[in-house]
């Protein structure tokens, strides 16, 4: 099987309706599993506003939204939207024996050619799927939202065969994205290694009361954040100076704040309910707007700066 037609999404939440989308806008059939109903009544409204926005935008047709929607086919029932699926991508939560029984269950309801992907963010897969296929087994990790932002991180196991990753790949450039292949697998890859570091500074910073998040966000978004998109974090360094830089590595005078497994502000948060977009208020107050409003006004902004970089040739 060198071509890929039909795909198959497992986990209908935040990162798979939008995941579906992708696939639906490519042209290919979908099918979009979750465990309960209700979910994937949600995941369709998401996907069609998310449409929606992107006519507004004229980045989509109008006529081309019922299209899209009629090739993203919706179950609760595994085997139904495996059955002849060419490639699953599982987007479930991050839980070892979750993912464990589920990739033990796609191997027995797809085809043995079929391609069986994690968008895992940190999990090595590897050590603990079982199935049939190893050779058929990959990470294909996106950034949320999976139908604007380009990234896709994929990852080989030890057993992955090269013609899996390179039809993987071959299936990313045809979407539109931009697939980074890692040799062999690292938690948390390129994107959310760097995350990760800036995150445990977020905490410190408001756990200790430095700032606040309105001005560490200010702080990003006015700062480094502003030339990221232009020189990345390593070409920055050849702008300084790898002369100046080597000068600061012996002169440090950062130390990292020390790993924690969680967070007094956001605890504090979770607590009182505000558990960010999805609940109208987390660190930000979303005024009552729903999460498709919010979302929407995030898309329309992110949609912008993607097509700017591109024309600019940094993107």
């Amino acid at each position: 099987m060198d071509e890929i037609k039909n795909v198959t999404i497992v986990g209908a939440g935040t990162m798979g309706h939008s995941l579906a989308q992708a696939f639906g806008q490519g042209g290919y059939e979908v099918w979009l599993n979750d465990v309960r109903e209700e979910i994937l009544i949600k995941a369709k409204s998401l996907i069609a506003s998310n449409l929606k926005t992107l006519a507004e935008m004229g980045f989509l047709e109008e006529p081309e939204i019922p299209k899209i929607l009629g090739r993203i086919h919706t179950s609760i029932k595994l085997a139904e939207g495996c059955s002849k699926s060419d490639f699953v991508l599982e987007a479930i939560f991050e839980d070892i024996e979750a993912k464990k029984a589920l990739f033990r269950a796609l191997d027995q309801v797809c085809p043995p050619e079929t391609i069986l992907a994690s968008n895992t963010s940190f999990l090595d897969i590897f050590k603990f799927v079982e199935t049939n296929r190893p050779k058929k087994v990959i990470i294909a990790h996106w950034y949320a939202p999976p139908h604007i932002v380009p990234l896709v991180e994929v990852v080989r196991g030890p057993q992955t065969s090269q013609q899996t990753v390179d039809q993987v790949k071959n299936l990313l450039i045809r979407l539109g994205k931009k697939p980074i292949v890692l040799s062999k697998f690292l938690p948390g890859f390129i994107g959310n290694r760097l995350q990760s570091a800036l995150s445990m500074e977020v905490d410190f910073l408001l756990d200790n009361g430095y700032a606040t998040a309105e001005d560490i966000d200010e702080a990003t978004k006015a700062s480094f954040g502003l030339r990221i998109p232009i020189l990345g974090l390593v070409k920055r360094m050849d702008f300084s100076g790898l002369d100046l830089i080597q000068k600061l590595r012996k002169n440090q005078q950062y130390t990292a704040p020390k790993p924690r497994n969680n967070s007094e502000t956001i605890d504090r948060l979770v607590s009182e309910g505000k558990l960010g977009v999805k609940s109208g208020k987390g660190f930000y107050d979303y005024g009552g707007r729903s999460p498709e409003e919010i979302m929407k006004e995030r898309d329309f902004k992110l949609l912008k700066l993607r097509e700017f970089l591109k024309s600019i040739g940094e993107l």
